[in-house]
């Protein structure tokens, strides 16, 4: 009977001081993690590119079409984007190309297959997208890094699970001026 209680106090301490570590050390712990997930993504990542590490985002972007002269959006300004969302093992979750949904199995007659279009810093879409659309210009293309935080979070959407760093293809169609 003494050693049963001292396995249960025992256990109750251990769920007591998990239980004392806040929800902002819990995200910073995954916000790491995650960073480690993009790096070691990044190490094999066989393309030529250029990256960058927008701010203390943890957002990466690895460029791989370059425009120097095309417009670098400010926000409010409209973008038109063709995208294809995908987790770190390669399993595609969204698309706006119509041959890549098509080869990916999940081609749906009812939606168009179109470039997305986003108003900059207004839109409702994920904090990451608003990040790494700051920093690309009209006509260029990149690969971007999502941590989780600037993703769908804990939470997770639809197919994305919980805390799941998001690899975005993007090519930037066009920027326009506030409409």
């Amino acid at each position: 009977m003494k050693k049963i209680t001292l396995k249960l106090l025992a256990l109750l301490g251990v769920v007591f001081v998990f239980s004392c570590v806040s929800e902002e050390e819990n995200l910073e712990v995954i916000f790491e993690q995650d960073k480690q997930k993009i790096e070691a993504f990044v190490a094999d990542f066989d393309v030529e590119h250029r990256k960058e590490t927008v701010g203390e985002s943890g957002v990466v972007l690895l460029i791989t079409e370059t425009n120097d002269i095309g417009r670098l959006p400010v926000n409010r300004d409209t973008i038109m984007v063709d995208y294809t969302g995908y987790l770190l093992d390669g399993t595609v979750f969204d698309t706006s190309v119509r041959s890549i949904a098509e080869e990916e199995g999940m081609f749906n007659p009812n939606r168009p297959y179109e470039p997305f279009r986003i108003e900059l810093g207004v839109s409702n879409v994920i904090v990451g997208w608003h990040i790494a659309l700051s920093q690309l210009r009209e006509g260029e293309k990149a690969t971007v890094l999502i941590p989780s935080f600037y993703g769908y979070g804990r939470d997770g959407s639809g197919r994305i699970p919980g805390n799941t760093v998001l690899v975005f293809d993007l090519d930037v169609v066009s920027v326009t001026g506030p409409e």
